[in-house]
């Protein structure tokens, strides 16, 4: 039996097991990139994992959402059971939307049922673990962290040796204009995961492992038309000089996977899967402005405004930054022409409080700040100071000027004290923004609105529509029944038919809820999901299709911004003892979780959607297994995360995603 020291130096017994499982989770990797690296001898740590195991294409969730999958791949269940339908949720009572975090996920994944088992996990970095569970072992959650001063590990008291041994503490890589950067940094995260993984597996006693990297798929979402020669924003030159740098950074990826498979015990199975595939991105579509057009989103206008020359509103100075009015003009007629927000201190803000009035809070209503200039990367700030949660209504970094910052909500009542500022809290840059419009739009009527988008951003593969029905929704007016089939019917039509200006179909299919969600939180999905054509993504930040107006091409050319997105086939490779070398397999997300658990000698749960692959195993599942198939019914229904989850953490986390493309 072996024996390793825990965080506090207890020394812990590792009961003894036939296998130990490890899976490394590489975010949107596919073989389109992968297979012709590896036959050409860059990735060798890759190429003895395929050559000696088990692998072949695993098939996502519908749409290829990185959520989503994630999700099934560690429950094997699909989101009907799990409960996690996409990025964010409809706020309950509201129209308003939430990040999803670990909380949402209902169902318990492969650590819990491992760790019931009396089996300790070490899991690092895997997408939608936070807040982190008090599994049976160490979990440093990953994407949907806040920041690194947020409660992100599990236990508790080993995150601040963590800060002080792994400093820096990147917490994702973003692409802001400058290529060179951001490879640099995506080298730096690979290594930082690599290093951190392997002192947690040596440190801690573990029976399943899991690392995920997202590397891959930030790369290939902003590099692709570097890498694909068949691109339409494929430029030769600039590839032949851009090309060879992302090759090295897989490179470095696969050493990093060689390090990890060499501190690795022999009696471990490894197993490498991820949760979509990638391919081009060329076009986008706004299924918003296509609901507008087709009248079954009705909207409001502009409520109120602050246009320069216009004189400035009323408003009252907050914080202790300053605020200031820049005007012009000779002083009996000096007319505003901007507002300006100054913090030269860390932890501190500067702000204006305006008060606006005859809102209605059964509405939302669209905040768009306009940025004259800004220090770069520095947070503008809006809050609904009366409200008595969630105060913080949006807001987002300066990443470019002139430029613009939104926010959507809904008021709870119809005077609005709105704050406008700049703030440093949570590690914010200090330096000034100023702001040359402020406007108020009112957004969907609700009382005319049959139906509404839920997914923003661009680096999506799908749409998710939801009807505004009566009784079910906060102001519905869809009647229940013949009423919502027709109006279904009638939009799932119009999508279809959808066409670019060539004629090529947008759209390759439109789903309703009951073909693909069953389960007890169908309720809590869309009534509609509409699959993209591939080569097409939602709109987002692209400028032909932004904001919320109606008017104007639902698709265009995508100019500028990511030009890769999630395809449905993703890979999986199994490799180690009692795995079948050579074996081509065709699996899908929901089979890795039955899959590992097995290896483990632990029966999966009777309900999963997914099976085990038990065609990989040279001697079929293990005798050894521990549990009968309905031994976790009682932990079917979870709440997950059990750490403080602030309006502030939502924010962070809404605006990493909004700098990745998935909100708008």
């Amino acid at each position: 039996m072996e024996r390793r020291p825990n965080h506090a130096g207890t020394v812990v017994p590792e009961p003894a097991r036939p296998r130990r499982v490890f899976l490394l989770g590489l975010d949107g990797a596919t073989f389109a990139l992968l297979a012709p690296w590896i036959d050409q001898g860059h990735l060798p740590a890759l190429a003895r994992l395929t050559s000696g195991g088990a692998c072949g294409t695993l098939e996502s969730t519908i749409p290829a959402s990185t959520p989503v999958a994630w999700s099934s791949m560690v429950t094997g269940v699909y989101p009907g059971k799990h409960g996690i339908f996409g990025f964010v949720r409809r706020r309950p009572g509201s129209y308003e939307l939430d990040v999803v975090t670990s909380a949402d996920r209902r169902r318990p994944a492969l650590w819990t049922l491992a760790g019931q088992a009396g089996i300790p996990s070490v899991v690092v970095d895997v997408p939608f673990t936070y807040p982190p569970e008090p599994i049976h072992g160490v979990m440093v959650a990953g994407l949907g962290t806040p920041d690194v001063t947020s409660p992100f590990v599990h236990p508790p008291g080993l995150r601040e040796r963590l800060l002080r041994e792994f400093s820096p503490f990147p917490l994702d890589v973003y692409f802001r204009g400058d290529l060179s950067a951001f490879l640099d940094d995506a080298v730096e995260l690979v290594e930082h995961r690599v290093r951190l993984a392997r002192f947690l597996l040596r440190e801690f006693p573990w029976g399943f492992g899991m690392l995920g990297l997202m590397v891959t798929d930030r790369l290939q979402h902003a590099v692709w038309h570097h890498l694909d020669p068949d691109h339409p924003r494929h430029d030769p030159p600039e590839a032949a000089r851009v090309a060879p740098r992302v090759l090295e950074v897989y490179r470095r990826l696969d050493d990093g996977i060689g390090r990890l498979l060499a501190d690795l015990p022999a009696e471990a199975v490894v197993l490498v899967a991820s949760d979509h595939g990638f391919g081009p991105m060329v076009r986008s579509l706004s299924l918003l402005r296509w609901l507008g057009q087709s009248g079954f989103v009705a909207l409001g206008g502009l409520r109120w405004a602050y246009e320069p020359p216009a004189v400035l509103p009323r408003f009252r100075r907050r914080g202790p930054g300053r605020t200031v009015v820049l005007t012009d003009g000779p002083p009996w007629r000096r007319r505003a022409r901007g507002l300006r927000f100054e913090v030269d201190r860390p932890d501190a803000f500067a702000g204006a409080v305006f008060r606006i009035t005859r809102l209605d809070p059964h509405r939302r209503y669209e905040l768009r700040a306009s940025v004259a200039e800004g220090t770069r990367q520095a947070l503008l700030e809006f809050d609904d100071l009366g409200r008595r949660a969630h105060p913080i209504i949006g807001g987002g970094q300066v990443l470019e000027t002139p430029g613009r910052i939104t926010a959507v909500f809904q008021p709870e009542r119809g005077t609005l004290e709105l704050f406008v500022g700049m703030t440093t809290y949570g590690g914010n840059p200090t330096g000034a923004i100023t702001l040359s419009a402020l406007h108020l739009t009112e957004r969907e009527d609700w009382s005319r609105t049959l139906a509404y988008v839920l997914d923003t951003g661009d680096a999506t593969e799908g749409r998710r529509i939801r009807l505004n029905v009566r009784g079910r929704e906060p102001h519905g007016v869809v009647e229940p029944g013949a009423d919502y089939e027709r109006v279904r019917a009638r939009i799932a039509e119009g999508v279809r038919a959808l066409r670019d200006e060539t004629g090529r179909p947008l759209v390759r299919r439109v789903y309703r809820r009951e073909e693909l969600y069953h389960g007890p939180h169908v309720e809590e999905g869309p009534d509609l999901v509409v699959v993209f054509e591939d080569g097409v993504g939602g709109a987002g930040p692209t400028p032909e299709l932004a904001g919320y107006a109606f008017d104007g091409p639902i698709s265009v050319a995508v100019s500028r911004g990511n030009s890769g997105n999630h395809r449905p086939d993703g890979i999986f490779i199994a490799y180690g003892p009692g795995i079948v070398a050579g074996r081509r397999i065709a699996a899908r997300v929901v089979d890795v979780c039955p899959t590992a658990l097995v290896l483990l000698g632990i029966a999966p749960p009777g309900d999963v959607d997914g099976r085990p692959l038990t065609e990989i195993l040279v001697a079929g599942p293990p005798a050894e297994a521990r549990a009968a198939a309905g031994a976790f019914a009682a932990a079917s229904d979870l709440a997950c995360g059990d750490a403080p989850y602030s309006e502030a953490d939502r924010r962070k986390v809404e605006e990493r995603l909004r700098r990745l493309g998935y909100l708008e």
